[in-house]
């Protein structure tokens, strides 16, 4: 595909923990923001029609999606009203289980899935983890997917990269790390966002993060959503700690290699080997 600049979204807001019907209008309403925005790709927050903080699979049962029901059909008919390309984080309900999921819709209504391969702490209780990478070509562009955690995995994005992703959308819902002293640095910001920044810059390909803000159980969500351009550079955000935020930036689809050295092209392959899988080529 050749490069072009595209405006994207992302959208920073509280899901409601249960409440279906709510998310479901909350997320329709953002749909129509960002279109508004004129953009042509939102991202929104992991979980968002269900909530994050379940005591178990049970609970989390009842809040999840199967992806040919009637909230992925709300979503379709939106998206296609408005010509827009989404990306949403749901829990899927699947006919073996459930996972913590995002799905990518193009403006013609196809549906595409990535299971998300890293689970975080308690995540790994509730959901199976998914078994493969995806991409997925459309009209904004050819998208890889990550779910919050898997952003911290360079081998996933690099492989992505490596594929000829154009950009890499990430929905998440960051709550701090606990080997750290505290969930955010000196100048207010998660190392989410420092780790979307260097994923960007080192593959050479933007990377957009919609996290939620709110507070479940004895979670606080951490916002800093961003978009961060191929070159590492913030092109939005990050959004304030606790604050309701649609980011909104006009990027050009990576690969941004056309100044300087480039760190793809720098790559020693004849010293280490990234396996891709075939399904990517």
């Amino acid at each position: 595909m050749s490069s072009k600049t595209i405006r994207v979204a992302a959208a920073q807001y509280a899901p409601a923990l249960g409440d279906t019907q709510a998310n479901l209008a909350a997320s329709l309403d953002w749909i129509d923001r960002a279109a508004a925005a004129r953009a042509e790709l939102l991202v929104l927050p992991e979980c968002c029609l269900s909530g994050y903080v379940f005591a178990d699979t049970e609970a989390a049962a009842q809040h999840a999606t199967s992806i040919d029901g009637p909230a992925i059909a709300a979503w379709r008919a939106r998206a296609a009203r408005h010509g827009l390309t989404l990306v949403a984080g749901l829990i899927e309900a699947a006919d073996d289980g459930l996972y913590d999921s995002a799905v990518v819709i193009a403006p013609d209504g196809e549906v595409s899935t990535y299971r998300k391969l890293h689970l975080w702490n308690s995540e790994r209780s509730l959901y199976r983890p998914g078994n493969r990478a995806v991409v997925v070509d459309t009209p904004a562009g050819r998208i890889g997917l990550m779910i919050c955690y898997d952003l911290w995995f360079p081998e996933l994005s690099r492989a992505l990269a490596l594929a000829g992703v154009q950009l890499i959308a990430c929905p998440a819902n960051w709550a701090g790390n606990p080997r750290m002293k505290a969930p955010l640095d000196p100048y207010g910001q998660a190392m989410g966002f420092h780790v979307a920044r260097t994923t960007a810059c080192m593959n050479e390909i933007p990377v957009i993060v919609a996290d939620r803000v709110g507070q479940e159980a004895d979670l606080t969500f951490l916002g800093n959503s961003c978009i961060i351009a191929g070159t590492g550079d913030v092109a939005a955000g990050p959004a304030p700690v606790g604050t309701t935020d649609l980011l909104v930036a006009d990027i050009p689809l990576g690969p941004s290699r056309s100044t300087g050295q480039s760190h793809m092209a720098s790559r020693r392959s004849d010293i280490y080997a990234i396996q891709i899988l075939e399904d990517l080529s």
